[in-house]
Parts: structure tokens; sequence; C-alpha cells
């Protein structure tokens, strides 16, 4: 896609609910589970982004990654608003990459992603738009004051989509920060 892009999975304790997945969604972002998916993949990728890589004499975070007062408010999302965005990232978001995929791309491209990650039946699951101030801003386009580690951009581009169905949830992340 034409962002910073992460697929976090979580098994829950509880079924998930349209009515408790905003709890849900919190309990995870709390909890010290997100944060080590989170420095585990940034890690993974060599990038160091979330974490300082200690190995070269870096030091650790001075702070959690989660943002103090966040309020990640979820919105439903039916699957086919899903999939619109998801085509709206890979066709017409900002890409700091300069690129767009054409429109019958992006849908094989959604296509095959929708069924590889979530089966035959994509519409069994429940969809919500997450408000994206659990995690801080780069300020590239927000004029935040960037304090250390940094996810979001502040821009239109950066989008989380909580997926959950029974007691499997996804977090998809994105961010289109040059």
């Amino acid at each position: 896609m034409n962002s910073n892009t992460l697929l976090l999975k979580v098994a829950t304790d509880l079924s998930v609910t349209a009515e408790n997945q905003q709890h849900v969604l919190h309990t995870y972002l709390r909890s010290g589970l997100f944060e080590e998916m989170m420095l585990a993949a940034d890690r993974h990728r060599d990038w160091y982004n979330l974490s300082e890589d200690e190995d070269f004499g870096g030091l650790p975070n001075e702070r959690p990654l989660i943002r103090e007062g966040f309020l990640a408010t979820t919105s439903p999302l039916r699957c086919a608003g899903f999939l619109a965005r998801m085509r709206w990232m890979l066709c017409e978001a900002f890409s700091p990459y300069g690129q767009h995929c054409s429109p019958a791309e992006a849908e094989r491209l959604v296509r095959d992603f929708v069924h590889e990650l979530l089966g035959q039946n994509a519409s069994a699951w429940l969809f919500a738009s997450v408000e994206p101030d659990f995690l801080r801003s780069t300020g590239y386009y927000s004029g935040e004051e960037p304090l250390r580690p940094t996810y979001f951009a502040g821009g239109n581009s950066d989008t989380a989509t909580f997926i959950h169905r029974d007691r499997v949830c996804y977090l998809l992340l994105t961010n289109g920060s040059p």
C-alpha cells in the first residue's frame, strides 16, 4: 500500500461483539502485548522507528508507545466500507511513493488480501474504523511536536481498522507518511 502498514492479530478470552469492541480494543491497546507486538514488528523490519537499536548503542524508549489519554473511538464500518477503504488506499490516498494502482489491480489486490485474511465469507466479520489517536504523530502533517516513539503522521492517510469475529481480532494500521 501507499503507507507504513502493520497488521496485528490477537485472540481474546471473550467473544468480541459490536457492543464490546471498543472496550476490548482499549484493553488490548493498554496491554503490554500491543506494545510488544509493535516493537517486534519494527525490529523485524530492521526499521527501529519505534525503538532505538540497542545493539548499535541506542537507548530504549523513554515513554510508552501508547499516547496517554487516547480515545481510539470506534465507528461501525461494514464489509463494503472496509473494501472501499482498501481500494481508496491503493488508488487515491496520498502516496509518499508517488504511485497508485489501477482500479482493476486494486480490486484484485483487495479481493485476494481479504480472502487470504478472512476466508470466503468476509461479511461474517465485524469491522470498525478507529480514530488513530492512540499512537503519537511524527508531526509531518499535524504540526505536532514529535515525541518519540511515533507512528502516525497526522494526515488523512492515517487509518486504524479493527476487524473481529468471535475471539479473533485484527488491527490494521496504516500511515501515509513520507
